[in-house]
């Protein structure tokens, strides 16, 4: 044992500074693998996000049917004065692909590549209530359309969610220009045949007329808007349930923090219905803040 010791004590400042120098290495590549592991797991975890905002939750995690969780996240932005946010912006994942040979990649993960590449970046959740004029109008025109389909009774043309959450949308972000909320038959119509050269795939003029084009299916609607907590829905949402292949199947606009109007799948005719709170709702902002 002194022998050891002794030779310890008598070794050359070189082998100590070798020695210390090796030690240093070791402790900077440890630090750097954990930094790396850490910024691989965020990455994966927003990825997760991104996909969960676009296509919904993923089958493969196990989930007990409940009321509609809180998308949590590390941050959450406020929304400025008036409920108008900032837009969420490209999404870094557009150019992700999948080989079609990857036997390890699951339905889900399939979906959310394609979603990725017209989908708008998700920030964290907002958790404020929108207000202003487009949301005032969106529910003002989804009731009194709700109101126009029970006169009918049953009578007339019907057209699916898909076009009634475009119509309501496309009038109330107009009124976010004009400053008047106006339901008019040539507003209906411009809405249901726009969406050509000079649209972003989620809808929003590229010039200064900030009107809001959704795109005409469920599945893709679903892409669009900014995410909001289930907590902080306020009228002129949209409200997507009920997923099935990776892709919402209802969506409906919410007039209250409760309450929707949608169209009923048997009838076709508009209904206002209680805001679901099962596990698989994802709420979406389009007015006041951007697509």
């Amino acid at each position: 044992m002194i022998g050891r010791l002794l030779t310890l004590v008598l070794m050359p400042i070189w082998v100590w500074v070798v020695l210390g120098g090796v030690g240093v290495v070791l402790m900077l590549l440890m630090g750097l693998v954990l930094v790396i592991g850490g910024a691989s797991s965020a990455i994966a975890s927003d990825l997760h996000y991104q996909c969960d905002s676009a296509v919904g939750p993923d089958p493969s995690q196990t989930v007990t049917p409940s009321r509609a969780p809180t998308a949590a996240r590390p941050t959450v932005r406020s929304a400025p004065v008036g409920g108008v946010t900032t837009a969420p912006t490209t999404n870094p994942y557009a150019e992700l692909t999948i080989a079609p040979d990857d036997t390890s990649a699951s339905d889900w993960q399939r979906a959310c590549t394609t979603a990725m590449r017209y989908a708008p970046r998700q920030d964290p959740p907002l958790l404020t209530s929108n207000s202003g004029i487009g949301a005032d109008c969106a529910r003002e025109l989804a009731l009194a359309q709700l109101t126009a389909s029970a006169a009918r009774n049953g009578s007339g043309s019907r057209g699916g969610a898909e076009e009634f959450t475009r119509s309501v949308i496309y009038q109330a972000s107009a009124a976010q220009t004009t400053g008047r909320c106006a339901a008019t038959e040539a507003a209906v119509a411009q809405s249901s045949v726009a969406g050509g050269a000079g649209r972003r795939a989620c809808g929003q003029l590229d010039g200064s007329l900030a009107v809001v084009v959704l795109p005409n299916t469920i599945a893709a609607q679903g892409a669009c808007g900014h995410r909001v907590d289930p907590a902080a829905v306020s009228p002129g949402d949209l409200v997507f349930w009920n997923y099935r292949n990776n892709a919402p199947t209802q969506v409906g606009i919410a007039v209250s923090d409760t309450r929707l109007v949608t169209t009923d799948a048997a009838t076709g005719e508009l209904v206002e219905l209680t805001i679901p709170s099962t596990y698989d709702v994802r709420v979406k902002r389009v007015l006041g803040s951007g697509m």
